[in-house]
């Protein structure tokens, strides 16, 4: 799974990755974060524990899925299983977060965001680093990230309408397939009207901490 947690570096740099790049690349330096050798993420063992358990989870309910349907597995296309790699380790990342298993420091767990984010793209990865930073105090880096996620909705406007479709269905195959997610009230861009909703949390956010 390293490629895929490396792989979004040396895409194209739209203003929202580029910006989220950047200060992935600053809080690293800065803040010292674990998890990151010379830039670049690498999985912990407790982010391979809870990426495995989705995975195992997810073809377990695909296939017995497929099972009642009459056959013995479901089949993704090359092209989307790559795809629902992405948002599962994306996901992973960030169950691993809120639920804090090891109770690690908040450098770890805006490590674990930093990744989540290098991974899906998600806004709400950067969301959960603007707030660690503010509860440090750290007002003008949780800004930053702020901005980062307020520049998502032109990013995913200007995306491919194949690419769109993939990443929306790949969020929404996870949560019909993996309950515990489903459950874990993170949110992702499977859901309805989630600009809106990020819109929303974008605001909340500079309104506690202004």
């Amino acid at each position: 799974m390293a490629g895929i947690l490396e792989s979004v570096f040396g895409g194209d740099p739209k203003q929202y990755v580029q910006s989220g790049y950047e200060l992935t690349q600053h809080l690293v330096s800065q803040f010292s974060l674990p998890g990151w050798v010379n830039g670049r993420p690498s999985m912990s063992v407790t982010d391979e524990k809870y990426l495995d358990e989705i995975l195992d989870t997810f073809r377990e309910e695909s296939n017995a899925e497929a099972r009642r349907k009459g056959g013995e597995t479901l089949s993704y296309h090359p092209e989307y299983w790559a795809y629902i790699e992405r948002a599962m380790t994306d996901c992973a990342l960030r169950m691993e977060v809120i639920e804090n298993p090891n109770g690690e420091p908040w450098r770890v767990l805006a490590s674990i965001y930093l990744k989540a984010w290098a991974t899906g793209l998600n806004p709400w990865a950067m969301l959960g680093v603007a707030d660690l930073l503010n509860e440090q105090g750290e007002t003008k880096l949780a800004r930053r990230a702020l901005d980062v996620s307020s520049l998502f909705a032109r990013y995913w406007n200007s995306r491919p309408s194949k690419e769109m479709e993939f990443v929306l269905l790949s969020y929404v195959t996870i949560r019909v397939y993996v309950h515990r997610y489903d459950c874990s009230g993170l949110k992702d861009v499977g859901e309805p009207r989630f600009i809106e909703k990020l819109s929303e949390d974008i605001r909340t956010i500079k309104q506690t901490h202004s």
